[in-house]
C-alpha cells in the first residue's frame, strides 16, 4: 500500500511539474498514470489532497538528497555546487506557474512548501555558511542567520520568474545564477578562486 502511494505521488508530482496545477484535473492525471479514480481516491481525498501530498513526497526526497551530499565531506563550496546540480536537475522541467499556482489556489501545499523554505532551507544554507567560514573558505564578516534567510527568500521569488521580473529565462538559469551570485558574495579570495576552479570544469551529477 506504501510502496503503491509512493509511485503515485511520484507520478502526480512529474505531471504537475510538466503542465503545472490548476490546468490538471484529476481525470487527467488517472489517465496519464493509467489508474481508475477509484484507485487514485484510495490514497487521497481530492485533488488538494494529491497536491499537498505531491509537496510531502517531494520534500522528503529533496531532504534525503542533501543528506547524502552532506554524507560526501565535500568543503562547502563544493557542497553547494552540489545542491544545485541535484536541484537544477528538477528545475529543467518546471512549469514556471507552478509555485503562483499552488501559493493562490492550494494554500494546504503552500504552507507545507512554506514550513520547508524557512525551516530546512534556511537550516541547510546556515549551516553551509558556518561550515565554509570554518574552513577558511568563506568571509566572517558576514551574519549567516541573515544570509541564510534572505537566500531562502530568493530561491522563492525566482522559482516564479514572472514575480521575478525576468520572464525571459527559465528558472533553472535562475536558479544556476543566484548560486553563483550567492557563493562569490559570502566567500573570500581563496574562496572565489576555488569556486571559478569548480565552474570552470564540466559538471557531474550523481
Amino acid at each position: 500500500m506504501v510502496e503503491k502511494l509512493d509511485t503515485i505521488l511520484q507520478k502526480a508530482k512529474n505531471i504537475f511539474m510538466r503542465y503545472g496545477l490548476r490546468s490538471v484535473t484529476m481525470d487527467d492525471v488517472c489517465r496519464e498514470m493509467g489508474i481508475s479514480k477509484k484507485t487514485l481516491y484510495q490514497f487521497v481525498c481530492d485533488k488538494s489532497d494529491l497536491v499537498k501530498k505531491s509537496i510531502e513526497h517531494e520534500i522528503a526526497c529533496d531532504k534525503s538528497n542533501v543528506c547524502k551530499i552532506h554524507d560526501m565531506n565535500l568543503n562547502a563550496i563544493e557542497e553547494m555546487l552540489q545542491i544545485n546540480i541535484t536541484v537544477g536537475e528538477k528545475l529543467k522541467n518546471l512549469h514556471p506557474s507552478l509555485m503562483f499556482e499552488m501559493q493562490k489556489y492550494y494554500p494546504d501545499a503552500w504552507a507545507v512548501m512554506s514550513q520547508y523554505r524557512e525551516g530546512f532551507i534556511v537550516k541547510v544554507i546556515l549551516e553551509n555558511i558556518k561550515k565554509g567560514q570554518s574552513e577558511g573558505l568563506y568571509r566572517t564578516d558576514i551574519h549567516p542567520e541573515i544570509i541564510s534567510k534572505l537566500y531562502a527568500t530568493k530561491v522563492e521569488l525566482l522559482a516564479d520568474p514572472s514575480m521575478a521580473g525576468v520572464v525571459n529565462f527559465t528558472p533553472l538559469q535562475l536558479f544556476e545564477e543566484n548560486i553563483k551570485y550567492h557563493i562569490r558574495g559570502i566567500s573570500n579570495t581563496k574562496g572565489q578562486e576555488l569556486l571559478e576552479k569548480y565552474l570552470s570544469t564540466p559538471k557531474q551529477s550523481n
